[in-house]
């Protein structure tokens, strides 16, 4: 089945503007979301014209493919760039477009997407990812079967997506016509500024590869992109997706046959993504074995080359995984995450009276903290305190 053309009805146009959330922040043309929310009604027919015109005739207007960044720092030492993330500010108008090419290309693909990838899909999420992975080697732990885990990190992966490839990807996947001449218009031709900081820019530069940052249809584009890496594995070896963020695994009895089974679907995804040019983070990935075993059999994954560091916890979409899968480190990480949280609620809220307020602030900020993914480490089993 193929899909070749999108019509925009006004009516699409309407509903979509009137969802904006006013809180985003606009882009480089200054358009905020409160502005196109309020006047939704006056200028859908407008923006529905454009917008057909766009996809008719296969060009992404050139002013939509401009967006700021602001670097948001994320771990580790200020200094370095490489510890920053860059979030990207892109023209509101240009995503309510998106948007509804995003519904028709979902509608298209949705069922094409290997049921092991968990991000960016509706009724499917970090905790959907995590019970499906979680649930097997709980059992297998239970009857003392090792388990292997190999933790996978991309390179940069949403900026080094080559856009021949994914192209390619799109045309295999039954999308076609003036909507695939759409699409290479939509990907080239982008530019950034490649800094925003207290109204002060850097230099535009363009973007020559890699999903658009801050888009509706990057996420999608990209899980499309990497759709078949589940393809190379071999053997009795399981894989789990959550967007970039990649996990083998396998039962564990014999080196020769079942390490060695995981280390040829190392290499054999090595090799498939540098075909397609990404490419894992040897250095970030990680090694470990979930036992109860006091003699467990250990062997050393290699990546690229590189021997992957083997380690005794690993923090997997939000939940620490340890060798016992056990949650006490995790609880504990939470716990004092939510109680410094707290402790700063305290520090700056000290005359806000309004309950309501404080409420919504404790919900926000540290409740949260501790009912994340629940449903993975089980909390009714433990007692956790907070007071406000």
């Amino acid at each position: 089945m193929e899909i070749s053309q999108i019509q925009v009805s006004v009516d699409d146009v309407t509903k979509h503007l009137t969802r904006l959330d006013t809180s985003k922040a606009c882009g480089p043309d200054g358009i905020s979301a409160r502005l196109l929310k309020e006047c939704s009604q006056q200028i859908s027919p407008s923006l529905c014209g454009i917008f057909n015109q766009s996809l008719s005739s296969g060009q992404f207007p050139t002013e939509w493919k401009s967006a700021d960044i602001t670097p948001n720092h994320k771990r580790d030492s200020k200094e370095p760039a490489e510890n920053y993330r860059p979030i990207s500010l892109l023209p509101i108008v240009s995503k309510v477009l998106e948007r509804c090419v995003f519904n028709c290309l979902y509608d298209h693909v949705n069922n094409l997407i290997t049921p092991l990838q968990h991000g960016f899909l509706r009724n499917r999420s970090c905790v959907t990812q995590l019970l499906s992975a979680l649930h097997t080697i709980g059992r297998n732990l239970d009857k003392n079967i090792q388990r292997d885990v190999i933790y996978l990190d991309f390179a940069k992966a949403f900026h080094t997506v080559d856009h021949n490839a994914l192209l390619s990807k799109l045309k295999a996947y039954g999308v076609s016509g003036q909507l695939l001449t759409w699409f290479a218009n939509y990907l080239s031709g982008r530019l950034q500024q490649l800094v925003v900081i207290d109204g002060a820019t850097s230099q535009w530069a363009p973007v020559t590869s890699g999903v658009p940052q801050g888009s509706l249809l990057g996420p999608l584009l990209f899980i499309i992109f990497i759709n078949d890496l589940p393809d190379v594995v071999i053997g009795d070896v399981f894989t789990s997706l959550y967007a970039d963020d990649t996990e083998v695994y396998r039962n564990i009895n014999t080196i020769e046959a079942d390490c060695m089974s995981m280390q040829k679907t190392l290499t054999n995804m090595d090799t498939s993504t540098r075909h397609n040019n990404i490419w894992f983070n040897a250095s970030i990935c990680k090694a470990l074995t979930i036992t109860r075993k006091k003699s467990p059999l250990n062997f050393i994954y290699m990546l690229d080359n590189v021997e992957l560091e083997r380690v005794s916890t690993e923090k997997d979409v939000g939940v620490n995984i340890s060798s016992s899968l056990t949650w006490n480190t995790h609880i504990h990480a939470i716990t004092a995450k939510a109680n410094k949280l707290l402790g700063l609620l305290k520090r700056t809220c000290p005359l806000l009276n309004d309950v309501s307020a404080r409420r919504s602030l404790y919900l926000a900020l540290v409740k949260s903290q501790l009912s994340y993914a629940t449903q993975v480490w089980s909390p009714n089993k433990i007692a956790l305190k907070t007071q406000i």
